[in-house]
């Protein structure tokens, strides 16, 4: 028996967030992964279609966020620093209260070599301000664990995202093994993230990095 093979490579045409398999395509974070699939042709007989998933290119998201992973300035020898409130030492973001910066000395980083605590001597809160398109869909994503000292104790915080707010925890020192996920459609020009530790009273709390917000 002889049999010729098709190929039909699926094209990149949709925006959104929706998985349609069957040799069909599939959508992830504003932009379409290509399907193909391959048409084995018997000779003299009929079609018989094998659905074979062909993985296509994908288009990313812009990163409109700055660093994200807190590796700007570094801090040097030193296991970790207090940041108190209005200092510039952390580039692209706000101390509005005194946070730590930690080295991988102390507690490894989830991305580079450097992460926060959102709580420096008590609790603390820091935010950027990411340039964004009225009615765009953002997607902003980071890593969360807790501070050495805490690392099996539940640590709390809140996060605002443009319009929107949630609430975190966690009790555990691992960074584990998905980060934290929050879409948002901006209502203006820029848009706030914040972290803020409502675990008062302690010197230790959540460790965030890797933080990114990604955009059309």
């Amino acid at each position: 028996m002889c049999f010729a093979c098709r190929t039909t490579r699926g094209r990149n045409t949709s925006q959104g967030e929706s998985h349609h398999m069957n040799g069909k395509q599939l959508l992830r974070r504003g932009a379409v992964v290509g399907f193909g699939f391959f048409a084995l042709v018997g000779c003299g007989g009929p079609d018989a279609v094998i659905q074979e998933p062909e993985l296509g290119n994908v288009e990313q998201g812009v990163v409109v966020s700055t660093n994200g992973s807190f590796e700007l300035n570094n801090i040097g020898a030193s296991n970790y620093v207090v940041l108190s409130a209005g200092s510039t030492a952390l580039p692209g973001w706000t101390i509005v209260s005194g946070i730590k910066v930690m080295k991988s000395t102390y507690k490894a980083a989830q991305s580079g070599v450097q992460s926060i605590d959102l709580n420096g001597l008590g609790a603390g809160s820091l935010y950027q301000d990411v340039p964004t398109v009225i009615g765009g869909g953002y997607t902003l994503t980071f890593w969360v664990s807790n501070s050495p000292n805490c690392a099996t104790v539940s640590r709390s915080a809140t996060v605002n995202y443009g319009p929107s707010s949630a609430s975190i925890s966690n009790a555990s020192g691992s960074w584990g093994s998905f980060p934290r996920t929050y879409v948002f459609n901006a209502t203006s020009t820029t848009s706030r993230i914040q972290f803020t530790s409502t675990s008062g009273g302690v010197s230790c709390g959540l460790a965030i990095d890797n933080v990114t917000v990604t955009g059309p």
